[in-house]
């Protein structure tokens, strides 16, 4: 019995709901994180999902105590069918949130399990059939999924390993709404998939995390995530957040604020972004004031021009990955202004429209040859040489900072399953684990 897929919710409800049921493959990774500390406590376990959905996450581990909610009354009744029918709750688990409500002992050692739903209820997607965020107030947050990491540590659970975008760590407004969790909880294992291994979840295709956190008073920082060596399901590299360098702080990409200048002296905006899907997805270059328009400057016309180009000729092999981060900044973009300049005057419509003695200044002010950009194709040549060999050697320069440092023993992701950790239960007594994992 397929229990990993659920047929019985329209797709409005799977949008409201966040609800995209999980591929085996994922859950058994789950229970590979999670089985060391099963093996060295045999008693006072529990195992909670609190977005169960049709059971994937509990098939094969219901040996142990476990519990398992969910919001939707045919998925409970199916759940009943799978499961002992007192450990089964129809409920929304954000709201109450308590160990009591579900009958876990206070001195159980709790590990949180599953694929909550995750879902910002403010984006602008298929015409707000997002629905609202029903919670307790001080689980509230614009994205379920956030609220779930919030609701785990309302419950004081011991261990939580979980599926969630890798958006809520790597991008540092994320980060600092995850607030009391992230005090809280500290990453130990970190595995990188693509969304594109759940069905319906869209054409931008982004990154997602198996995670692992054991709760930690010294919590963790941002700088804790940006040194982090994430691994990447099913492929020996890594993933390190630091050795990226983005647009942020570099590139405004927000429309002004009220303070700041809203027209533009050459008559050009950008279209607004968040990360590099919504570059992808979101129009360019636009002549009209628009209340999403960045204002384009004569100055920072090739800042645009670099972000147009990379829009159009940047297909990394697993461009998922970057999804959402924000847009890569190439190493020497200051001095090959006019290499993208010229790009966007030949190949953005928009420039079409431009007047012509706007269109001259452009031209004087970064020193462009025409006769130099009619051919497009070198163009491009030269643009994506530029790119594969900056980005393409970050990541080799992660991959190679990650051989160094397993090699020394100085690997976290290696050593953090091969020394021994300490640990307190709800109990207050001390738990020992080995972690041994082959990889």
């Amino acid at each position: 019995m397929k229990v990993n897929i659920s047929e019985h919710l329209p797709k409005y409800k799977r949008i409201q709901l966040g609800s995209y049921y999980t591929p085996e493959k994922l859950v058994n990774r789950v229970h590979e994180f999670i089985k060391p500390y099963l093996l060295n406590r045999q008693k006072d376990i529990v195992i909670f999902d609190s977005a169960g959905g049709c059971g994937a996450f509990l098939v094969n581990i219901n040996n142990n105590d476990y519990r398992i909610a969910d919001c939707d009354s045919q998925a409970c009744e199916n759940l009943k069918k799978l499961f002992d029918k007192s450990k089964v709750f129809l409920t929304n688990s954000l709201v109450g949130v308590s160990r009591k409500k579900y009958l876990i002992p206070p001195t159980s050692f709790l590990i949180m399990i599953g694929n909550p739903p995750y879902n910002d209820t403010t984006s602008e997607f298929k015409n707000g059939e997002k629905g609202k965020n029903i919670c307790d107030e001080d689980l509230f947050d614009r994205d379920l999924g956030v609220s779930f990491l919030k609701s785990y540590h309302k419950l004081e659970a011991n261990i939580i390993c979980i599926l969630h975008p890798l958006s809520y760590l790597i991008k540092e407004i994320n980060f600092r709404r995850l607030r009391d969790f992230k005090d809280n909880y500290k990453l130990i294992k970190g595995e990188i998939f693509s969304s594109e291994l759940f069905s319906g979840t869209g054409l931008s295709k982004f990154p997602i995390l198996v995670a692992l956190y054991e709760r930690n008073t010294e919590g963790m920082t941002f700088d804790y995530i940006r040194q982090f060596q994430f691994d990447l399901l099913d492929k020996k590299r890594k993933f390190v957040l630091s050795n990226y360098i983005t647009t942020d702080g570099y590139i405004d990409k927000y429309p002004p604020s009220k303070k700041d200048v809203k027209i533009s002296p050459i008559g050009l905006y950008y279209y607004t972004f968040r990360d590099f899907n919504s570059l992808k997805r979101n129009a360019s270059f636009i002549t009209k004031q628009h209340y999403n328009g960045i204002v384009v400057t004569l100055e920072n016309l090739y800042k645009y021009s670099y972000l147009y180009a990379l829009k159009k000729l940047f297909k990394p092999k697993d461009a998922w990955l970057y999804g959402n981060l924000s847009p890569l900044l190439i190493d020497d973009l200051e001095k090959n202004k006019g290499i993208y300049v010229s790009y966007a005057l030949k190949t953005n419509r928009v420039f079409e429209e431009v007047d012509k003695s706007i269109y001259k200044k452009i031209i004087d002010y970064y020193k462009i040859n025409l006769g130099n950009i009619d051919n497009i194709d070198k163009l491009e040549i030269e643009i994506n040489k530029k790119f594969n060999s900056d980005f393409e050697h970050r990541m080799m320069e992660t991959d190679r900072s990650a051989i160094r440092a397993s090699s020394s023993g100085l690997n976290a992701s290696v050593s953090r399953f091969k020394k021994r950790e300490r640990f307190k239960s709800g109990a207050g007594d001390q738990l020992e684990i080995q972690f041994n994992r082959e990889r």
